[in-house]
């Protein structure tokens, strides 16, 4: 799966750092001029809160994408959502604020969340090792005691990916077709390959960034809960928050019309939609798609200001946990689901990014001010590395509203 801010270790013996902290001058002094003019689209009542929409379109037509979006929270409560642009080139087809977007592997975050709650319900611990789930599984022994909380926190000497060298989306597991082809069998087949692998780290020493941690504990979290990842997601996270734009893949994939396709830049003389089909075994690690309001609830959520009138979803302490790393004397370091940061004025942040089928997205939460944004495009271009673009929408983004309030940064 192509990733994002969460891949962005230096060397696999030294704990990963933002480095787009370190060089993003760099890169914003080598980009290039776009080779294509922007395209054209208004800001309509449907674009959502008309100051954001304007500012977003802005910012889209200076960087000359297809479309984005965006969702401001200030003091632990939604201040404004927008989408600008068009759901496919070449159309007159607009972006609406309740399109679903792919939000990659900002999905990871959401699967931790899900372990979260059956910890709360005395179903598993963040010790419940792979063997505890699966206890007659032939596996390697340096396996065997590798523990939930080391596949969510990157920290199981696990690869990036079962098969390495092609986009995940073209590569052939090798799974028995025999025994099915439904999500959960091959999240089942994905771990019992994948155990038989030689680590290449011994468990609890580095942080190596891996999806293959996630998928192996969504595969976790089924046996556990006697439940398809994607139902026990839905029950435990979805239904309570009240999302009901979440789904997987290209947005565009089954409604082709009403909701938006991903993009690239064809080198020649115009973007492209972008499809492929995924494999949704996947969704622990990424895939997911959803609305940026819906983004939004799961985010106030993680700020511990999400409305619920009856219950909190988690209590404050198991959403501490969720954003402390096990060594957490570091300032940028992966906790369960997201990277954190401590600022220099000694504010915590949570974040992560996410690519994957030609979108690209970002959070950033300030665990103190309570204040987050949340971005998302949807096209990959040439001209410029995603990081820094992204980064850069950030900054004007904080910028334009620095007299109002104090959007996170790094």
């Amino acid at each position: 799966m192509e990733r994002f801010l969460m891949d962005m270790h230096i060397d696999r013996r030294l704990i990963s750092i933002f480095w787009g902290i370190v060089c993003i001058g760099f890169l914003l002094a080598c980009e290039k001029p776009p080779p294509y003019e922007a395209i054209p689209a208004p800001v309509i009542k449907e674009s959502g809160d008309t100051d954001l929409a304007e500012l977003l379109n802005s910012i889209r037509l200076k960087e000359r994408l297809p479309g984005l979006t965006a969702a401001i929270i200030v003091d632990g409560k939604l201040h404004s959502a927008a989408a600008v642009g068009i759901r496919k080139a070449g159309t007159s087809n607009f972006l609406t604020v309740d399109d679903k977007f792919l939000i990659g592997s900002c999905a990871k975050a959401f699967t931790a969340t899900t372990a979260a709650i059956l910890l709360e319900e005395g179903r598993l611990s963040w010790q419940t090792t792979i063997r505890d789930a699966f206890p007659d599984l032939d596996m390697r022994p340096e396996y065997e005691n590798i523990t939930l909380e080391q596949l969510l926190s990157h920290r199981a000497g696990l690869p990036a990916n079962l098969k390495e060298g092609k986009a995940s989306w073209l590569i052939d597991y090798g799974f028995d077709e025999k025994r099915g082809n439904s999500p959960e069998i091959l999240r089942l087949q994905y771990l019992e390959k994948t155990t038989q692998n030689q680590l290449i780290d011994p468990p609890g020493e580095v942080m190596h960034y891996s999806n293959s941690g996630y998928i192996l504990a969504g595969a976790i979290l089924e046996k556990i809960a006697g439940q398809t990842y994607e139902r026990l997601r839905t029950e435990k996270l979805f239904q309570p928050l009240g999302i009901t734009t979440a789904g997987y893949g290209i947005p565009a994939d089954l409604a082709p019309a009403s909701q938006p396709w991903g993009h690239i830049w064809d080198l020649s003389s115009s973007f492209i939609v972008y499809k492929s089909k995924y494999p949704n075994f996947l969704a622990p690690a990424g895939y997911l798609h959803l609305s940026i309001k819906d983004w939004a609830k799961f985010t106030l959520l993680h700020l511990d200001t999400y409305p619920e009138q009856n219950r909190k979803p988690l209590k404050a302490s198991t959403l501490k946990r969720l954003h402390t790393p096990t060594d957490s004397e570091k300032s940028d370091n992966y906790a369960l689901g997201w990277f954190t940061k401590k600022t220099d004025d000694n504010h915590n942040l949570i974040y992560h990014g996410g690519r994957g089928l030609c979108f690209n997205a970002l959070v950033i939460a300030d665990l103190q001010t309570k204040n987050a944004l949340l971005l998302v495009t949807n096209a990959e271009v040439g001209h410029t590395h995603p990081q820094s673009q992204i980064l850069k929408m950030h900054k004007k983004i904080k910028a334009y509203y620095m007299d109002r309030f104090e959007l996170p940064s790094f």
